[in-house]
């Protein structure tokens, strides 16, 4: 186990990154669109190459979301993302070079909303009173908020701790460590598909790519 404490620069950081959070949730709410903040901002954890990861975890209109989003700040690109054959593909807004606005383009299994409760998220609400919720980092760590900062424990040898801790089911946690295990071996994210979308191209016509090389996809959209 490591204790981090945090420096004046990393709460700074912190309570810069959260704001941010802070500003387009509260605006996704004034349009109806549910949201939550995960990773890092939300756990404690961050550093300089932190990004805002703010997630609509329904299916919604996605031009409508867009429309929305824009309306607080230019989205400057759109991309479709489908991590594996087998999971949903899912439409990210960027706001910045790094900060995105994303919601799935299908319904997700308990396996894909629980990465969300690994990775440590927030409600709105939570963001507002300044809660900091536990959760798994991409380095296999349990991140564990402190007054002073975080704990961090190897997710092996502190499994069980793991899965008391973030209220999950052992197999929800096992599979995102196979995931997590499996990009660490090849250096990469290993994303099945990634578009880009063209200017005039809707997320709905990117799907269809998708679909075209996914039967999985195609299944559960059935």
């Amino acid at each position: 186990m490591r204790e981090v404490v945090y420096d004046d620069v990393r709460w700074r950081l912190l309570k810069g990154l959260r704001e941010r959070a802070l500003e387009v949730m509260t605006h996704l709410e004034k349009h109806g669109f549910y949201s939550i903040v995960y990773g890092s901002v939300a756990r404690g954890d961050v550093k300089p190459t932190s990004d805002l990861d703010v997630f609509v975890p329904d299916v919604v209109p996605l031009q409508l979301l867009e429309y929305a989003v824009s309306l607080h700040t230019p989205v400057v690109k759109r991309v479709l993302v489908q991590a594996t054959p087998y999971y949903a593909a899912k439409a990210y807004l960027y706001i910045n070079d790094r900060d995105t606005v994303s919601a799935p383009m299908v319904p997700l299994n308990r396996d894909e909303q629980g990465f969300y409760i690994l990775a440590g998220s927030l409600t709105l609400e939570e963001l507002r009173t300044g809660v900091r919720k536990p959760g798994i980092d991409k380095n296999l760590n349990l991140i564990i908020p402190t007054p002073h900062g975080h704990l961090e424990k190897p997710l092996r040898g502190n499994f069980e701790e793991a899965v008391k801790t973030l209220g999950v089911s052992p197999d929800i946690l096992s599979s995102r460590m196979r995931v997590l295990l499996k990009r660490r071996e090849k250096g990469r994210t290993g994303v099945f598909q990634c578009i880009e979308l063209e200017r005039e191209m809707t997320f709905e016509e990117a799907i269809q790519r998708v679909l075209a090389k996914s039967p999985a996809l195609r299944k559960r959209i059935r």
